[in-house]
């Protein structure tokens, strides 16, 4: 009896835990960071949470972490370890990247002759750090009260404002001395990398107030602001002017154009362009049978994941590259595409789940290409798993490897079933297509060219298209 008594306060306390346990929006990774700045340094393998998930967006932000998170932003390579710090041993986790950035002089170490990894960074030395690292172009006078003008920090901060990186705080301070968080510096380096993430000035192009908002029934369709806390509204399809406006995360918009990865909104409040990245539409006109549809893309592996490596191939590249084309054909055809990964990083596989799982997607393709001893070996395969969505996704796996057998003209090796965690784990119907072998001499020279990669995104496409066609 006493057992049981346990048995169900256990089971009590579990389910109490869920209820309190916070809900991560779709597509954002952290549960108590919900900026879309965070999230786009996120995907772009910028910035990285702790393993419990979580941002910690007010933790300060460390020297060593400063200098990560530059490099990274910047791209430089952290192959040399060495570096003249007596703190600093080959082994430390940042000693790439403090070699990196100091070399590049866009952090110095301290008067005594150390780099003092672990000690806070100011708001003032950020200024310095992000405006030495980027090429940041003044637009419109600013100044802070207390920021003096003979200050070393002056010209540095300067720099920043008047480039539209920080418009400090409502009383027109700075406060140069206060550590800078985690989510601070983050804006700051989004800001810079991203001009479309820089504060609205009040410097876009007037509009002419007899100007009639679009007609409604002129609209081609309705959307709702998906996958981000914020969406910045711009007067052009472009990100080379300031942001006019924001949108928030749930709100509806009606939908008059698409222009390539844009779509052209207007609200009660504002009319302009924004990304369709984070725009989720229902399009009135249903030419396409992807219109509507939500398709999360999977580059395989990425970052520290090169995958298989071969005949001067990395499979992250390859793949990462065939994804962004597939995106693109994609969108065009009036799909909402969801990437787990737009650059060089590696989102670990549960994340790669949980994003398409929130994300509520219609279906999930993950991409991949082959390797196998012996290098004879070659062709495309196609896997699925039939826990979830059995039908359904053998039928998509059929659909991707008839298209790819077709247009790739490569060795049938037919459609499998295997339970790769990210299609066994995934709740809707879901493939892994492996496009050839990069381990096959004759394979990989195709796998070099532009031609090749572009049929593998036409394949995918034709496939996917097929899939909701037929469905």
């Amino acid at each position: 009896m006493l057992h049981n008594r346990i048995l169900l306060m256990l089971i009590f306390l579990i389910f109490m835990f869920l209820l309190a346990a916070p809900q991560v929006s779709a597509g954002n990774p952290f549960p108590d960071a919900d900026e879309e700045e965070v999230q786009t340094l996120y995907e772009d393998g910028i910035i990285t949470g702790y393993e419990d998930d979580t941002f910690r967006p007010n933790r300060e932000v460390t020297r060593a972490e400063a200098a990560v998170m530059m490099v990274r932003a910047l791209n430089l390579e952290t192959g040399n370890t060495w570096t003249s710090f007596p703190d600093i041993t080959r082994e430390h986790y940042a000693a790439g990247h403090i070699h990196a950035a100091v070399e590049e002089s866009i952090i110095q170490g301290k008067t005594d002759g150390t780099y003092g990894a672990g000690e806070s960074l100011t708001r003032a030395q950020m200024a310095a750090v992000v405006s030495r690292g980027f090429d940041l172009n003044s637009t419109y006078d600013v100044s802070f009260v207390d920021v003096e003008s003979d200050g070393y920090f002056y010209n540095y901060i300067l720099n920043l404002a008047r480039s539209g990186i920080t418009d400090g705080y409502p009383d027109g301070t700075f406060r140069p001395d206060r550590s800078i968080t985690r989510l601070e510096f983050s804006l700051m380096v989004a800001r810079a990398l991203y001009p479309e993430y820089r504060p609205v000035t009040g410097g876009g192009p007037e509009t002419d107030p007899s100007e009639s908002a679009p007609d409604e029934e002129s609209a081609i369709g309705t959307g709702v602001v998906v996958n981000s806390a914020t969406l910045n509204v711009r007067p052009s399809p472009s990100t080379n002017q300031s942001a006019i406006g924001r949108l928030v995360e749930g709100e509806d918009v009606d939908v008059y154009e698409r222009t390539g990865n844009w779509a052209k909104v207007a609200t009660d409040d504002i009319e302009g362009y924004v990304s369709q990245s984070y725009l989720a539409v229902d399009y009135f006109e249903q030419s396409s049978p992807l219109l509507d549809k939500t398709i999360v893309v999977d580059p395989g592996h990425g970052g520290r994941d090169p995958g298989a490596v071969a005949n001067g191939l990395y499979e992250k590249e390859v793949v990462l590259d065939v994804s962004l084309r597939l995106e693109e054909e994609l969108r065009k055809a009036g799909a909402n595409v969801i990437m787990t990964r737009r650059s060089d990083w590696y989102p670990s596989l549960s994340g790669r789940v949980t994003q398409a799982n929130n994300a509520r997607a219609d279906i999930f393709v993950s991409v991949h290409t082959n390797a196998a001893v012996p290098t004879q070996a070659s062709g495309s395969e196609t896997f699925y798993d039939l826990r979830t969505w059995g039908g359904d996704s053998y039928k998509l796996a059929d659909d991707l490897q008839t298209e790819m057998i077709d247009k790739l003209d490569t060795v049938d090796r037919g459609v499998k079933e295997n339970g790769f965690y990210v299609i066994r784990n995934t709740n809707m119907p879901s493939a892994l297509v492996e496009l050839g072998f990069k381990t096959n001499a004759q394979e990989a020279e195709r796998m070099k060219t532009d031609q090749f990669r572009e049929d593998s995104a036409d394949a995918l496409y034709e496939g996917i298209e097929t899939f909701f066609n037929e469905r």
